[in-house]
């Protein structure tokens, strides 16, 4: 959660909000437990279900968005038009959006918990349904299935374990999500490579992703609804104290209009939409797209080591997370998130400038290790702290819906982004790091400006108005 006037005074904003909130032992009237697991209460049988839950729904999202990249490189997919491949790529992206939206209802009304139920059998039927009907089309539409489930994952997962987590502990269970998602896109580009000649190999690609999907139904039957989400599903059916009266006057907003009508609501929604674009428009996409190019002209382009490269990269994808796994708790949200911009915002630019001024070997092995660089850079800020941040800058009272849209507006840019991207390259070629760069600039000053450091919020602390 953010300040009512972040641009007076944030700390002092939020201090005296947190020392005025009232209190009363981690319990309210109705007697349950307001506070998520403390630290004492903590186990590490619930750590380990908590990194359970996200481990599945980021390899929920990172394996079936990553795998059709090798997928796309086999037959019969390399006999279809380039509009026919882009409608195959996006129709996970347009499920995943309506996913975002649905899921954020659902997991209102029906729970955590359960939602993750909807996910598992959404992810199983799409997988096996996508992997054993005939391509292309019967296979975008259980692709689209799929992306319901990968949308929904998206909001569930972070928010459930966001939810969960003891203070000092949640910054690093959240950052498990996007780890989750870069080894799921790993072990889909191995898996591609492993199988590619194969005779079932994209079918027996596709149903691999059915893995995480169980791996969630299994876990289900582990752990326990939100408490949080309980506390407010006590608070609505009780109304005989004034705490509880008291916080059904706060929450008589809710919804968009309640977002778009409370100066909290849309200060949070503008730093949210900053984020989105800071973890889709600042690079990431073009430095994937071009990296092929980036490594032949390193001299990377003889039989298999494009490919091996690539997965190389996806390995350091992976690597270089465990920046914001271990540094998000010790420097804080803010911190990170700027250092990190910067980094990728500087290896855009610089990336641009080089291919403008030198060329052969020497541009490809310098293009490579700015390729590198912008990888650490988006996987220690942008990438996993955009799940955890679009759920800590609203107030509890209308956290479900704004990170719900937000999450709808991320994935609005990654399928407007994988619609235009390819005639944008190849209209102005490796300009387009200068255009993402310029996206990064904007993203950095706005956010050195306006961006809070949720660090230390607690989320009971909701009435901010």
């Amino acid at each position: 959660m953010i300040p009512y006037l972040v641009i007076l005074d944030p700390i002092s904003e939020r201090q005296s909000l947190i020392s005025n909130s009232g209190k009363s032992n981690g319990k309210n009237s109705g007697g349950i437990p307001s506070e998520p697991i403390s630290a004492s209460q903590s186990t590490k049988s619930s750590i380990i279900k908590l990194s359970l839950v996200n481990i599945s729904g980021g390899l929920i999202f990172g394996y079936n968005t990553g795998v059709i990249s090798p997928v796309l490189t086999l037959t019969p997919f390399t006999e279809y038009t380039e509009i026919n491949r882009g409608l195959l790529t996006c129709s996970i992206l347009v499920g995943a959006m309506i996913g975002s939206i649905v899921g954020g209802i659902i997991s209102e009304r029906l729970g955590r918990k359960l939602s993750m139920l909807v996910i598992s059998i959404l992810t199983l039927i799409g997988t096996i349904g996508s992997s054993l009907v005939p391509p292309m089309w019967w296979t975008m539409a259980f692709r689209a299935i799929l992306g319901i489930g990968v949308g929904m994952s998206a909001i569930v997962c972070p928010t459930y374990v966001g939810e969960m987590s003891p203070m000092e502990k949640k910054g690093t269970l959240g950052t498990i999500f996007q780890l989750a998602i870069t080894f799921g896109i790993f072990i889909s580009n191995v898996f591609g490579f492993a199988l590619k000649n194969e005779k079932y190999n994209f079918r027996i690609m596709l149903a691999i992703g059915a893995a995480p999907g169980l791996f969630l139904l299994i876990t289900f039957f582990f752990i326990q609804e939100s408490t949080k989400w309980l506390n407010r599903v006590h608070a609505k059916k009780t109304n005989t104290t004034t705490l509880l009266i008291n916080q059904k006057k706060i929450n008589n907003k809710v919804g968009i209009k309640g977002i778009l009508t409370k100066p909290i609501g849309r200060f949070s929604l503008f730093i949210g939409v900053i984020l989105a674009v800071n973890n889709q428009l600042t690079g990431i996409n073009a430095f994937m797209f071009f990296s092929p190019s980036i490594f032949a002209t390193a001299g990377i382009k003889n039989g298999n080591d494009p490919m091996i490269a690539t997965i190389l990269l996806m390995a350091w994808n992976v690597i270089t997370t465990f920046i914001a796994t271990f540094l998000i708790d010790r420097l804080g949200r803010r911190k990170l998130m700027l250092v990190g911009t910067l980094v990728m915002t500087l290896s855009c630019i610089v990336s641009a400038i080089l291919n403008l001024t030198i060329s052969g070997t020497t541009l490809g092995v310098l293009s490579v290790v700015f390729l590198f660089i912008f990888i650490a850079g988006f996987e220690a800020s942008a990438g996993p702290l955009f799940w955890i941040l679009v759920i800590e800058i609203f107030p509890e009272d209308i956290r479900d819906v704004g990170s719900t849209i937000l999450n709808s507006v991320q994935w609005s840019f990654n399928i407007a982004l994988s619609f235009s991207f390819l005639s944008l390259a190849n209209l102005i070629g490796n300009n387009t790091f200068f255009i993402f760069g310029g996206f990064g600039i904007i993203c950095l000053v706005i956010m050195y400006i306006y961006l809070p450091e949720t660090k230390n919020d607690d989320d009971d602390d909701e009435d901010e108005q």
